[in-house]
């Protein structure tokens, strides 16, 4: 383990055919690559992404009340980056990918389930529509009702002859065995992540060294994660979560929720308290939370720096979504798409108010940035990146029911007690992309419950 002072040891981490006549067309796709943990902002990437017109920050986003063609959301801010027409392959401009989360609540990471979901599925709307035609026809889903979701009509104990045919349609010879992919976060490795991140990272670089290209900083936010609620105890860790929750989310700008003192405080007292501990265990995260004492300069930089007012998209745009799992997510997933599929992409994007077309913007740039620093050119990566309306676009409901089949795994590999996970673990594990915000997990674990989990409930 490095400590201040010392450079860190270098560390390496590595981190068939559809069914065409019941389904329509499809097209097979080679497997994904895992491409690893996305570093830090480095200077490159900085510059794609906060460079370019639209990104000044003039204010608070203006609350009006006009609306806009191809999306329920009103107002100026979602004016420029809708699609109201279907997506077409044939069109020959790129291959759509039609993206939507689950179990997503914002930068709130502390409460509700441990796993986000961001589903994803390589089709257009023309090839989308043949399969929910289909699956409504199967599954007695009535045309009255505007679009398929999986929450309303595949969850439940009473829904299972409608998982079984929506796993036939993921399972391999499926036509979305080969196009769909769910891409994991677990939302308390993303928040300890994070701590190293913003405040170790930044601490070690102005040091002269780079913990992120060497795996020092995963490791780091691994030991933390994993052995932190052996150290602390569960009350304790999840203390340090929401702490830590609260002083870098949004809600908290002006820091009038969580100062720098209250974080100060409880990294302090959790330090202490794993030190005392005689658990093997509790080394490593005490040797974590030594390192973040000293790292007081750090948050009060990002308090200094952040934004005071909402969603700005300047230099300093995105410490506003510094604990936002959908600004790493989204540019993961189109990475990991292109590099599966090649050649340009298309990507449409369920509509919510947290992606504003400045949003939208950064994030284009943010994905062609990560492209680049993985050696994809712009010609060979992301051509567009849109929002859509669910009820619009086949494709959209294909992703919704993706996301949602991925977030009831998730919550059965949990410990909790999901019928549709228990269902459909076996079609959803293969589909887990390698290359998700996890600390030890493969695609296969998700194949499991995780027994002791539910003991600890």
């Amino acid at each position: 383990m490095a400590i201040e002072g010392q450079e860190p040891s270098v560390q390496h981490w590595s981190g068939a055919p559809a069914n065409r006549a019941r389904y329509g067309p499809a097209t097979a796709g080679a497997s994904a690559t895992h491409l690893g943990r996305l570093g830090r902002r480095r200077q490159c990437v900085r510059q794609l992404v906060c460079s370019g017109p639209g990104t000044e920050y003039g204010g608070m986003i203006e609350r009006d009340h006009a609306p806009n063609l191809g999306t329920g959301l009103l107002g100026a801010n979602f004016s420029r980056r809708n699609r109201q027409e279907a997506t077409d392959d044939r069109a020959g401009i790129g291959r759509w990918i039609a993206i939507d989360e689950s179990s997503y609540d914002g930068d709130q990471l502390h409460n509700g389930d441990r796993y986000m979901i961001l589903g994803s599925v390589a089709i257009d709307d023309i090839d989308a529509a043949a399969i929910l035609d289909t699956l409504r026809r199967e599954t007695g889903i009535q045309k009255s009702a505007p679009e398929v979701k999986f929450q309303k009509m595949f969850a439940g104990a009473t829904a299972g002859r409608r998982r079984v045919l929506l796993g036939e349609l993921l399972a391999p010879g499926g036509p979305l065995h080969e196009r769909a992919s769910v891409y994991v976060i677990d939302k308390h490795y993303f928040v300890v992540a994070k701590l190293v991140d913003l405040l170790l990272e930044e601490r070690f670089n102005a040091m002269g060294y780079d913990i992120v290209s060497n795996g020092v900083a995963r490791q780091l936010a691994v030991d933390l994660a994993t052995e932190g609620p052996r150290a602390l105890g569960r009350a304790g860790f999840d203390r340090l979560i929401a702490t830590a929750v609260g002083f870098f989310s949004k809600r908290n700008r002006t820091s009038e929720h969580v100062t720098v003192d209250d974080l100060f405080t409880i990294i302090q007292e959790s330090h202490a308290y794993a030190r005392r501990r005689k658990a093997p265990q509790a080394k490593k995260a005490a040797q974590v939370l030594e390192m973040l004492r000293k790292t007081r300069p750090e948050a009060e930089a990002f308090a200094r720096e952040r934004p005071a007012e909402a969603t700005p998209t300047g230099e300093h745009g995105l410490l506003d979504d510094s604990m936002d799992p959908l600004i790493t997510a989204v540019p993961m997933v189109i990475l990991h798409a292109s590099t599966r599929y090649g050649g340009k992409l298309e990507v449409l994007a369920d509509d919510q108010r947290l992606l504003t077309d400045d949003k939208l913007d950064v994030l284009e740039r943010g994905a062609t940035a990560v492209g680049v620093v993985h050696g994809l050119i712009r010609d060979n990566h992301l051509q567009d990146l849109v929002r859509g309306r669910s009820v619009d676009h086949p494709s959209l409901q294909l992703a919704d029911l993706v996301a949602g089949a991925g977030r009831a795994v998730a919550r059965w590999h949990d410990g909790q007690d999901d019928p549709a996970g228990q269902d459909l673990h076996p079609v959803v594990a293969p589909l887990v992309d390698p290359g998700g915000i996890l600390m030890d997990e493969a695609p296969e674990d998700f194949a499991r419950a995780d027994t002791s989990r539910a003991k600890r409930r």
